[in-house]
């Protein structure tokens, strides 16, 4: 049997075909019905592919608990796998070393899949995922060369298309990024990823106030998507008015962009992003870290990306925690030698790791001490995971250094290289004042 997607499933059953097809538009489109393939997953246990979705989907969790919950989803697939088609294999496979971590092994097994069946969006979408886990613009030419490799079974497909737009924004392609957004758009206006594309094209091209008026024009159409990412392009809504140093538009935003779903990963991260940019831009909201901080739970402490630890860092330092800072830099410390040699090894202990000794120092106002540990690596910021605007984070935070330290020619230098973009903005106006 195939699904409405053309794609090979073992399943005899017309309904859990028709579930299957659910979770792959739920999660292409943005949707937020995706946890519907839980309850499948729950009377269905012989189904592999729906426990491997199921998996999928707590994997996004971040999180020691959800791992566990999707361990159990793999583990009930793992018994009925042989009886399994080649696709499904491939997919259990992929999704149990993305629950290992192993994000390279996964990545590997999720593009074999689509050289195999290049209409697996799905597959895509899950891509997509892991290449954030790594650094969405690091990774920039695997996703986009993976993109292409689909676009003549997707062309008219406007999820598949917000994809492939947002794979040549990362790669630097703007213009054409810009047009294949648009086209997305013309398809199906309810597109939030391609506004999410758009969103990073105008800022990029120093385009603040049409940023601003385009995705507020698109954002009454995100109050039926999931609410993780209305939340996120709202972040996006956010940048554009925090270009400009407004901090009334900014604050205006934010209950909208943490609060929704406060337990959640990565409505925290977009929280605490926030409020940093905002410290960095002279407008510290002093009581922001403390709140979302209350929401933490064990999220500093475990290692799934050096982005979510060193976020999580700033808001614990920023909230006077102390103790809890410290342990989860001790955290990190310990993760890192714990890792064999390698590859992770030596990102965790010679980029992640130095970036949240660095947060901690800047929160402490030793900018020497920031400044010694980023200077070697601050052109790494891209392997710690997030997309480009999600980076800029590091580079605005070295740059702050910089200023703070009275080296303003190579800010200067440093702003031209990596902040271009900020160009004329109220923002460049504050920082070289």
């Amino acid at each position: 049997m195939d699904t409405r997607f053309g794609l090979p499933v073992s399943t005899t059953s017309m309904e859990i075909a028709a579930a299957l097809d659910h979770f792959h538009h739920q999660i292409i489109a943005s949707g937020p019905l995706a946890n519907d393939i839980l309850s499948t997953a729950e009377n269905n246990p012989q189904e592999v592919l729906v426990q491997v979705y199921s998996a999928a989907f707590y994997l996004y969790g971040q999180n020691s608990e959800a791992t566990a919950l999707a361990r159990t989803h793999l583990l009930k697939a793992e018994k009925y796998l042989s009886s399994a088609n080649l696709r499904e294999q491939l997919f259990f496979e992929a999704v149990k070393s993305w629950m290992n971590l192993d994000y390279d092994a996964a990545i590997i097994g999720l593009t074999a899949l689509i050289r195999l069946y290049p209409r697996d969006t799905l597959a895509l979408k899950f891509s997509e995922w892991l290449f954030y886990c790594t650094g969405q613009a690091y990774q920039a030419k695997r996703y986009l060369a993976l993109c292409e490799s689909m676009v003549n079974e997707n062309k008219t497909d406007p999820h598949f298309l917000a994809m492939y737009s947002f794979a040549l924004e990362l790669s630097g392609h703007l213009t054409r990024a810009c047009a294949v957004a648009q086209e997305a758009v013309a398809i199906e206006r309810v597109s939030p990823w391609a506004h999410h594309t758009l969103a990073h094209y105008y800022l990029n091209t120093n385009q603040i106030e049409s940023g601003r008026k385009h995705l507020e024009d698109f954002k009454p159409t995100w109050d039926s998507i999931l609410p993780l990412l209305k939340g996120h392009n709202t972040w996006h809504i956010a940048l554009f008015y925090l270009a400009m140093r407004d901090e009334e538009q900014v604050m205006l935003l934010f209950p909208q962009i943490f609060g929704s779903l406060p337990e959640l990963c990565t409505e925290q991260l977009d929280g605490i992003s926030l409020l940093w940019r905002l410290e960095l831009a002279g407008l510290p909201q002093a009581y922001g870290t403390t709140y979302i901080a209350q929401y933490l739970d064990n999220y500093p402490y475990e290692q799934y990306t050096g982005f979510n630890n060193i976020h999580y860092i700033y808001c614990l330092a920023r909230a006077e925690q102390e103790a809890q800072a410290q342990r989860a830099i001790e955290s990190v410390m310990e993760h890192a030698r714990n890792l064999p040699q390698g590859k992770n090894h030596y990102l965790w202990q010679h980029i992640i790791l130095p970036f949240c000794q660095a947060t901690y120092a800047y929160t402490h106002d030793d900018y020497p001490r920031a400044h010694q540990l980023l200077a070697p690596i601050i052109m790494k910021f891209n392997q710690l995971g997030g997309s480009d605007a999600q980076g800029e984070l590091f580079t605005q935070t070295y740059l702050t250094c910089l200023l703070k330290l009275h080296k303003k020619d190579e800010a200067r230098k440093f702003f031209l290289q990596y902040l271009p973009h900020y160009r004329g903005t109220a923002l460049e106006s504050y920082w070289f004042q």
